[in-house]
């Protein structure tokens, strides 16, 4: 019984240590708030709770770039119970619950229509992507896209494109961490919406995923010398107005989407405070890298794993998990 204690200390430790990533603990889409998935508390929630971002199943990465769950990250082919309303040109806020400040990379937004109802739709890996907003390392800054995220409050605000055609989408938002040389790490988040309005534009520069990074050489952002990195994959959607990103909207009370199962006000979980948890470290803000307008085309909406964790090794001593 003795021996065991240290075993149960360790396993305690090491618990701590996994937990020191992050995830997207709310949306914010159109100025209102919606709790994201909480991996360690939502799957023993009684009753079930109902979200619109897909399950995660914790904190950690997603690291290999053939996996499926590089899409919607682990569980992610798994629908949310629910929709929300999203205006096309409005806002949406990611929200991160804890973000570490050594864990510097890019950040991206893509969409990608569910080709009908998103709570039926369990095959994001299959969808055809399209960015709406992307930005890397500002060289003139010497600053990465994650360190405006910890400075905007571990938050970061996309726009849904004005033009797009109505329907319902998802919306995948990612932060790529590069602190572990040779093994970049993919943490993204899938949220489910209902675009409205008079728009009938898709965007024609889409990509697979996976396959985004497939002829991607992700830098050693520690080697001396280093100075450059543009985002990869498709241009943004024209419509986007995401070239510089804009403060996050400001997080309302918990508000009920729409869902095509027809929940009723009650269904949804108690939502997370709307204030923002502390983020994880100061940092400088860094502009957005510059991407270039796909071509629009008029039409309707087009029809149409699980990831390993890895081990980070330290090179440097301002290098941890």
């Amino acid at each position: 019984m003795f021996q065991l204690l240290p075993i149960a200390a360790l396993s305690l430790s090491l618990a701590t240590i996994v937990k020191g990533h992050g995830f997207v603990h709310e949306v914010v889409v159109n100025g209102k708030s919606y709790p994201g998935y909480a991996p360690f508390t939502d799957p023993y929630a009684s009753p079930a709770v109902q979200r619109i971002v897909r399950k995660v199943t914790d904190d950690g990465p997603v690291t290999d770039i053939h996996d499926a769950s590089l899409a919607c990250n682990v569980a992610g082919d798994k629908p949310a119970a629910l929709v929300a309303d999203a205006p096309a040109g409005s806002k949406v806020t990611f929200n991160w619950q804890n973000w570490p400040a050594d864990h510097l990379g890019p950040v991206s937004t893509y969409m990608a229509s569910c080709n009908g109802d998103c709570t039926k739709f369990s095959d994001p890996s299959s969808a055809k992507w399209f960015k709406i907003d992307a930005a890397g390392y500002d060289s003139s800054k010497k600053q990465w896209a994650s360190a405006k995220l910890i400075a905007d409050g571990a938050s970061w605000t996309s726009t849904i494109p004005a033009s797009l055609a109505a329907g319902q989408y998802l919306i995948r938002h990612e932060i790529v961490a590069l602190h572990s040389t040779g093994q970049p790490q993919f943490y993204p988040a899938c949220a489910q919406v209902k675009v409205t309005g008079s728009g009938n534009a898709k965007a024609t520069d889409t990509v697979a995923i996976p396959g985004l990074y497939d002829n991607v050489k992700f830098p050693d952002i520690w080697a001396d010398g280093f100075n450059k990195f543009t985002a990869p994959g498709p241009a943004v959607f024209a419509s986007s107005g995401s070239d510089q990103q804009t403060a996050p909207a400001s997080s309302a009370a918990p508000a009920e989407p729409s869902s095509t199962k027809s929940a009723s006000p009650s269904s949804s979980a108690a939502a997370s405070p709307s204030a923002k948890p502390p983020a994880s470290a100061t940092a400088a803000l860094p502009a957005s890298a510059p991407i270039a307008s796909s071509t629009l085309v008029s039409a309707a909406p087009a029809t149409s794993g699980r990831c390993r964790r890895s081990k980070r090794h330290v090179r440097h001593a301002s290098r941890h998990h």
